[in-house]
């Protein structure tokens, strides 16, 4: 199957009119032409999930974030450049469907790993979403139910709330958002808050969850059932660890 092939089926999902203005959704690097047998799905389009794909003989890899934003000058000693080229010496082909995914599936999966009924936009970018607990919660019992839910130790949380009903998420980072979405829920989830951020979350009566950046992984099963489905290929997944530790 031809790379330029499976670049159309995933822009069927997520076409690249849905991105923001400042991203860069698309093809990263690599042929359109090149014959892909063997698909890595990744959250970062970097150099340690980049030598994963090598290492298991892929011919493409699809990640959630880009490694091209701005204007791009070829320097091999800087990580971009090193990318670049291991990417073209080993014939790999690069796409990445941020923001698209981001407004289409990325927070429906979230809300869904969370049980979420009524699922609906809460922003008028919509790439945040909004939705009803299955049962209503006290706020440690919420904060606990987070957890389990996205398999991470700990959060960050500002704000006091009794019970929490109706929750906004925006994977990645919301902060932008919390303004728009806030007045119409209980509980917000993002991640990649500011300390000013949790200002707002008494400004606004609610509760302010930071679960971090790397909730947004579980778009690689989800992007794998999704693929699979219409590909022809074999698809992997990539480890994708997050960049951060706790200690």
């Amino acid at each position: 199957m031809k790379a330029e092939q499976i670049i159309k089926i995933m822009e069927s999902h997520y076409p690249l009119s849905c991105q923001e203005d400042w991203d860069h959704c698309g093809l990263q690097a690599g042929n359109i032409h090149t014959e892909v047998n063997k698909i890595m799905i990744g959250l970062d389009a970097d150099l340690q999930t980049l030598q994963e794909a090598i290492d298991a003989g892929c011919q493409m890899l699809i990640t959630h974030h880009p490694f091209l934003f701005n204007t791009l000058t070829l320097d091999t000693t800087t990580p971009v450049g090193r990318f670049i080229e291991k990417a073209i010496k080993h014939n790999i082909v690069v796409y990445s469907a941020h923001t698209s995914l981001d407004k289409i599936s990325m927070n429906r999966w979230l809300m869904e790993a969370l049980g979420c009924l009524n699922i609906e936009d809460a922003d008028e970018s919509n790439i945040t979403k909004k939705g009803v607990l299955p049962d209503t919660m006290g706020m440690y019992e919420f904060l606990d139910y987070v957890k389990k839910a996205f398999n991470i130790p700990s959060v960050n949380y500002a704000g006091k709330v009794k019970e929490v009903s109706t929750v906004g998420i925006c994977g990645g980072s919301g902060g932008d958002l919390i303004d728009e979405v806030a007045p119409q829920v209980d509980a917000y989830i993002t991640g990649d808050l500011k300390y000013h951020s949790g200002l707002k979350a008494s400004d606004y009566n609610i509760l302010l969850v930071d679960v971090g950046h790397h909730v947004e992984v579980i778009m690689v099963h989800k992007l794998k059932e999704l693929l699979e489905k219409e590909i022809d290929c074999e698809i992997v997944e990539a480890t994708s660890p997050g960049y951060f530790k706790g200690y």
